[in-house]
Order: structure tokens, then C-alpha cells, then sequence
């Protein structure tokens, strides 16, 4: 059996799970779809309300982050094999065949990717569609070149036995990284990744305004993962942002005074959906990195 598993947060899933239904029908396996609710608006509850009998559906009486509840899928999914999904996610054709293909040679992790749909004129999402296309949507081979560090939470399907082994973090309760300090786990461990080309398409692009504020609670997340996992050089060099606060421990107050000077500038241009730039948006994360680390020491 395979385990389609959705953590749930102010989304309609209702589309999502009878795509899960339509190419279920097709395989000679079961397949069943878990989805758990991390404490939704009652808004949301009421669009999914229809999930009621068409799958396992969990709601959480309150708001357990994005690690704690993958965990969760633990207790109320029952296949070999467990397929977790962003709830924003589109399925193309063969989504679901080309995940049952792979069970053959029993994988323990096996991560499917993303891409995005076309970018339309809307400047308020230019942000995310650019960053996204740029760093997220890579074919298999790119991917399988840094296999752990390419490790994503938002399509990826799992050994039942290997989560319970290695689980997400708990401690991680901000917004993003859980997935970076996943993958370096399961490096740890010597589990393998295989990559695969079999995307899903990020249904809901941010506005500008939302995914920025996404990015800085991400770097919030990863100074927090960097203060509990201080003294781990390996884990450290596994990732760029570190790895670069780290080379650059001299520069540290120069580049803090630039971030400060330049700051509101750079956030002005994100927000208006102008043209991207990789490096400046790197520089950004980086000087909100040293920015948060400098408050915490002081």
C-alpha cells in the first residue's frame, strides 16, 4: 500500500485528493490519502468539509508547525510507502504510476521535484516565480548531483520504516528548513536519495509581499537550527548560507552595515516585482542571517 500523505494549512485540498482518487484507480495497488489539518481557519475547514468521506482526514485542535506534523502522518497512515505533498499541489498524468514504478527495487527516499506554471504579467508574484524557476525547478540529473542537499518536503516519497527511523526535527518550530535538516540526516544515517523526474506543479505562487516574508522567517528557522546544532562543521558546510557566514566571519559587521543601509531599498524592489537577481537576493538572506545572529549574541 501507498500512503498519499497532505499536511493541510488554509487550503482547499478537495481538487488535490480527487486527483490522488482519479489516478489511484489505475494502479494494482492501494493506494489511500491521509490528510491532516495543522489547525486551519474555519473558512478553510468549511471548503474542505468534503474531505469527510472521501479520505482520512485529521483536524488538529491546534497549530504543531511543519516538522511535528509529517511526524504525525505516523499514526494515521498505513502504507509501506508514504507520498507527502505540499496541499498546493497539481498532478500532472502518470504522477502516481511513476511513483509505484520505483517500488520495485524497494527505494528508501525518492524525490520527485517541482516546477512552476507559466509566469503571467502579474508583477505581485514575479518575486516567487522567479526565485522559484531558478532554484527549485531542476530536472533530476542537477538534482542528483548534491542528492541531499536537493532533498525537498514538498513531493518526496518515503519507507515507512526510514521516517520512523529518521524523523523530521521537532525542535524546528518557525517556517522553513525542516526539509535541509531532513536530508542531512538521512546523510548521516547513509540512507540514500534517488531523484527522479516526476514533478509536481506549484499551484499557489506567493505574492511578492508573502513570500518575502517567508524567506526572513526561513532564515529566522535556520539560525535557530544553526544554534542547536552548533559544533556540526558537516552539517555547517552542507549548507551555502552557513557555509558562507562562516568564510566570511571577518566581513560579518561590513556586511551587516550594507544589509542596514541598503535593506529597505532591496525590500522595496522584491515588493514591486522588478527585475530578480540571484546575488542580491543572497546577499539579502545573508545579511538578515548575520542581522538575527548579531541580536541573539548581543
Amino acid at each position: 500500500m501507498i500512503s498519499v500523505c497532505i499536511p493541510v494549512f488554509n487550503h482547499c485540498v478537495v481538487p488535490l485528493v480527487e486527483a490522488v482518487r482519479r489516478q489511484s484507480e489505475g494502479l494494482a495497488l492501494e493506494v489511500e490519502t491521509v490528510c491532516i489539518d495543522d489547525h486551519s481557519d474555519s473558512g478553510w475547514l468549511i471548503r474542505n468539509e468534503a474531505l469527510e468521506g472521501m479520505c482520512t482526514y485529521v483536524k488538529l485542535p491546534e497549530n504543531v508547525g511543519r516538522a511535528r506534523i509529517r511526524n504525525l502522518f505516523l499514526q494515521h497512515a498505513r502504507g509501506e510507502y508514504m507520498i507527502f505533498l505540499d496541499n498546493d499541489s497539481i498532478l500532472p498524468e502518470g504522477f502516481l504510476q511513476r511513483y509505484a514504478a520505483m517500488l520495485e527495487a524497494k527505494p528508501c527516499v525518492v524525490v520527485g521535484g517541482r516546477i512552476y506554471p507559466p509566469e503571467s504579467d502579474d508583477r505581485q508574484h514575479h518575486l516567487r516565480y522567479a526565485y522559484g524557476t531558478r532554484a527549485e525547478s531542476r530536472p533530476a540529473a542537477e538534482r542528483e548531483k548534491h542528492p541531499y542537499q536537493s532533498f525537498m518536503t514538498n513531493n518526496f516519497m518515503i519507507r515507512r520504516e526510514v521516517l520512523e527511523q529518521i524523523r523530521f526535527d521537532e525542535r524546528i518550530s518557525l517556517y522553513g528548513h525542516e526539509d535541509t535538516l531532513f536530508g542531512y540526516r538521512l546523510q548521516q544515517a547513509g540512507i540514500a536519495i534517488d531523484h527522479i523526474d516526476n514533478p509536481v506543479v506549484n499551484g499557489e505562487v506567493e505574492t511578492n509581499a508573502d513570500f518575502l516574508r517567508k524567506t526572513i522567517d526561513g532564515v529566522h528557522s535556520l539560525a535557530a537550527i544553526y544554534r542547536f546544532m552548533e559544533g556540526d562543521e558537516d552539517f555547517v558546510q552542507s549548507v551555502r548560507l552557513l557555509r558562507a557566514y562562516r568564510k566570511l566571519r571577518l566581513l560579518r559587521w561590513p556586511i551587516r552595515w550594507v544589509h542596514l543601509y541598503t535593506r529597505v531599498r532591496s525590500e522595496r524592489s522584491f515588493l514591486a516585482g522588478k527585475s530578480f537577481s540571484m546575488t542580491l537576493f543572497n546577499f539579502y538572506k545573508l545579511g538578515t542571517f548575520i542581522n538575527t545572529m548579531h541580536y541573539e549574541n548581543a
